[in-house]
């Protein structure tokens, strides 16, 4: 078991389990594959899209990327058909973004699951998003052109599930950054921070070896007016360097949407008060904090922060007083991460961390022993 420390004491703490271990894995997403109530994972591993079912973990390979050295550096979940269950979207870091069809609960080892495109030009992504961007009541995908000289060149779209995604030789793509986020966007948030109804969207730009980076911004969703029209972009902050990840919560529990942000190639974890942006350090010494979240992991009903920084190899959460005053806890000090998600992993009520190994080439999940309230 690994208990929190920190600049407060906390009821929570932690216990580490182990899905995957010895493959670097760059991403993982939770879904419950088989419908047997246990969340699985689907992890991106040696050019593999792996399947690992709860709770023994046993592997199962889904797709086979082009080559070995091919590893998928994001992944998103959604139900792209509409028969119930969860597919999974991702992408190499350096080709097109696809979808695998989950052949549903009584079919995951006879059947294959069906690779299809998402977009044939879209080069080199770092990120995909799921989010209901045009307000349907379904899930789009918001994914970036990482790649500065192919593709689509410095520019971020959503798409739009087709009407027969089984069919359709490719989603319905909207541009909402015209070649207007240079300099190696990372990681989105979508979330509604002006209170219109329509989400927003953010990323940051890590600059080096791409030039034109070290920002955070957002673009504003034209809403009623056509989410196909122009977004706006505003610039949250420059001069951030090896800016990331940037996820949106209410921090400061004053009804407005926040963003929290960190600089995941170089150090720090900060967040932007709606609606002035200024700029607060959450934790200016974690390293390499490529990962980040948010959820109320210790059910005291306000947002807290959770990020690995794989430079010191350190997992944290950082607990919200209510007022975005945060206390530092340590999880691990052994684990590095590319992507960190907050789930219920073993339906007690309260939020987990599933966590992607990088360099430690695993993928492990910390169960919260806090305990639902």
């Amino acid at each position: 078991m690994v208990t929190a420390v920190g600049a407060m004491a906390s009821e929570v703490s932690w216990k580490k389990h182990t899905v995957m271990d010895g493959g670097m894995c760059l991403t993982a997403v939770a879904l419950d594959a088989n419908e047997d109530g246990l969340q699985d994972v689907i992890a991106g591993v040696a050019g593999k899209v792996v399947l690992l079912l709860a709770p023994d973990w046993k592997p199962l390979v889904i797709h086979q990327l082009k080559a070995t050295n091919m590893r998928c550096i994001h992944s998103a979940v959604l139900d792209v058909d509409g028969d119930g269950d969860l597919d999974w979207a991702g992408s190499d870091a350096h080709d097109h973004p696809f979808w695998l069809e989950n052949p549903g609960a009584g079919a995951l080892s006879a059947k294959p699951w069906e690779m299809r495109m998402i977009d044939h030009e879209i080069t080199g992504i770092h990120c995909l998003l799921a989010s209901d961007i045009d307000n349907d009541g379904k899930q789009d995908l918001v994914i970036n052109n990482f790649e500065p000289e192919q593709g689509l060149k410095g520019s971020m779209a959503w798409f739009k599930v087709p009407e027969k995604p089984h069919l359709a030789p490719q989603w319905h793509r909207f541009v909402f950054a015209d070649q207007d986020a240079f300099g190696g966007s990372h990681y989105m948030g979508a979330a509604d921070v002006d209170g219109d109804g329509w989400k927003e969207i953010a990323v940051g730009a890590k600059g080096d070896p791409f030039k034109g980076g070290n920002w955070f911004a957002f673009w504003t969703n034209p809403g009623a007016d056509g989410v196909q029209g122009a977004w706006r972009k505003t610039l949250l902050a420059e001069e951030q360097l090896a800016a990331t990840n940037i996820v949106p919560a209410d921090l400061n529990g004053d009804g407005k949407v926040d963003w929290v942000a960190s600089r995941g190639h170089s150090a720090g974890v900060l967040w932007f008060e709606n609606p002035a942006w200024t700029l607060h350090v959450i934790d200016p010494g974690i390293e390499d904090p490529h990962s980040l979240d948010v959820g109320d992991f210790d059910n005291d009903g306000d947002l807290d922060v959770a990020s690995c920084g794989y430079g010191n190899k350190s997992l944290r959460w950082y607990e919200n007083d209510g007022t975005a005053q945060f206390a530092i806890h340590e999880i691990d000090s052994d684990q590095e991460s590319y992507d960190l998600r907050s789930i219920d992993m073993d339906g007690d009520g309260d939020l987990d961390l599933l966590n992607a190994g990088r360099a430690s080439k695993n993928v492990v999940w910390y169960e919260n022993l806090g305990g639902a309230k």
